[in-house]
C-alpha cells in the first residue's frame, strides 16, 4: 500500500484533485472546529464559508488548510504542499 499522498495507481493526491473522482478540489482555511460533530467551518480565498466534514482527517485545528472536495476534507496541508496550490 502506498503513502497517504499516493493513490494505488501511483497518482499524486497532493495536486489538488479528488482521490475518488479526479475532479478539482480546493484548499480552505479552518476558522472553527466542532469535534463532537466532526465538522469544521472553513473559508476560501474569497471569504466564502463552508462547513466541511473532517471525519477522515485527524487533528484538524483552527488555522489549518484543508484540501476539500464535495464538502469533505481529503487531507490537511503540510509543509510539503508548498507550491502545490495550497494557500
Amino acid at each position: 500500500m502506498g503513502s497517504p499522498d499516493t493513490l494505488s495507481d501511483g497518482a499524486d493526491a497532493r495536486e489538488g484533485r479528488c482521490v475518488t473522482c479526479s475532479d478539482a478540489a480546493s484548499w480552505l482555511r479552518v476558522v472553527d472546529v466542532d469535534d463532537a460533530r466532526a465538522v469544521a467551518r472553513c473559508v476560501d480565498g474569497e471569504g466564502r464559508r463552508e462547513d466541511v466534514d473532517i471525519g477522515v482527517v485527524d487533528g484538524v485545528r483552527t488555522g489549518d488548510s484543508l484540501l476539500v472536495h464535495a464538502g469533505a476534507a481529503l487531507r490537511r496541508r503540510t509543509s510539503g504542499d508548498a507550491g502545490r496550490g495550497g494557500e
